[in-house]
């Protein structure tokens, strides 16, 4: 029988294939607020309280913390670790973030080409967004008549994300991936602190004060899950007849307030059982590339673009039109930024290397000539 570790060490899954869906399920529900307005209701929203783009970021968060802690188990160090996180993410979210000041925001903007680029919120949102901390979503007069005004909504998630790489880095430098109990108490005060958090927010009133945080437990939850399937890995069966109890758990639990909890596990589950489910088809369909961060960062400003060139434009027609144009940028994201970015993470965390053990050097020599 197949553990979810034995499989893991092969190159061929599903993975490719599961984000570019995330990403595409992405799209789809975001086509309706963006469409008819905030007051939209995006799929599956009233069945099980997720809507389909949040379905999709569980699926991203799960399948992060299953690949990113094997990222760290196997990078020579931490700062290997991060020069492949970093290169991973920013090449293309820089790229995604000028387009979208210097090209989209002048084109589509209300104001005059001068007022537009004398406004400092343009230059707070590429600064702010690159440091993925108090993220922007407008550009000035740039969508302000569409039904849900803003230049990309996706973008929140990548703070969470990028969070949640430091708490895996932070682990991996400690030992937490090795033999031992250390990560079964990272998962016990994990828990605790989870559970805590949830009674607190079920009996108070400052939900406002607690959103940064409510956001980030809620997205954790699938991330340490993933983070917990790839410590396991060698004692978790790949067998889909495992999913079914856990399914069982999560319809037995369907509107009460541990729903969420045990829909995420019993999805999660499910994902590494279809992710390593491989198959000749799928195999071939990964050697294309992975396109789903670029389907991820781009869908939002083209659907902007359609919501703002064709007014009244439903769902439907906002999705097919949306996704050719879409994977058309991702597809140049992949083969042009994000790969290429790729392929130079050893050299870059060579350097980065090199830098910092000038720098010890440095210190190290000054505190001799000190002495």
């Amino acid at each position: 029988m197949n553990t979810l570790g034995d499989l893991a060490s092969r190159r061929n899954n599903n993975f490719n294939l599961i984000r570019m869906l995330a990403a595409t399920a992405v799209l789809i529900s975001h086509s309706y607020p963006l469409a008819q307005g905030s007051e939209a209701v995006e799929p599956l929203s009233k069945w099980i309280g997720l809507s389909l783009g949040e379905l999709a970021v569980v699926t991203f968060f799960c399948v992060s913390g299953f690949f990113i802690s094997l990222s760290r188990d196997r990078a020579p160090g931490s700062i290997d670790f991060f020069a492949a996180r970093f290169l991973r993410i920013y090449p293309g979210l820089t790229l995604v973030l000028l387009l979208s000041v210097f090209l989209i925001g002048p084109i589509f903007t209300t104001l005059g080409t001068l007022e537009y680029f004398r406004s400092t919120a343009i230059y707070s949102y590429l600064g702010n967004n690159l440091m993925l901390f108090s993220m922007k979503f407008q550009l000035p007069g740039v969508f302000e008549d569409t039904p849900w005004p803003g230049i990309n909504g996706s973008l929140w998630t990548l703070f969470y994300e990028v969070t949640l790489y430091v708490l895996v880095g932070g682990l991996g430098a400690f030992g937490f991936y090795g033999k031992g109990n250390r990560f079964a108490g990272f998962l016990l005060v994990y828990a605790v602190v989870y559970v805590a958090f949830k009674v607190l927010l079920a009996n108070t009133q400052m939900l406002s004060e607690l959103h940064r945080a409510q956001f980030f437990f809620t997205w954790s939850l699938p991330f340490v899950l993933g983070m917990s399937l790839y410590r396991y890995r060698q004692h978790i069966p790949h067998r889909f007849i495992w999913f079914l109890p856990l399914a069982a758990l999560a319809a037995w639990s369907y509107q009460k307030p541990w729903f969420f909890e045990c829909f995420v596990l019993a999805w999660t589950y499910l994902i590494f059982y279809l992710g390593f489910a491989t198959n000749t088809l799928v195999d071939r369909y990964n050697q294309l590339g992975d396109y789903s961060y670029g389907v991820y960062i781009y869908a939002f400003p083209v659907q902007e673009i359609l919501a703002h060139l064709f007014k009244g434009i439903s769902p439907i027609p906002m999705m097919l039109a949306a996704f050719p144009i879409v994977l058309i940028a991702a597809v140049f994201s992949w083969h042009f930024i994000e790969k290429p970015a790729m392929s130079r993470r050893h050299a870059f965390a060579a350097t980065l290397n090199n830098r910092l053990d000038g720098v010890k050097a440095y210190w190290a020599g000054a505190g001799k000539g000190a002495a």
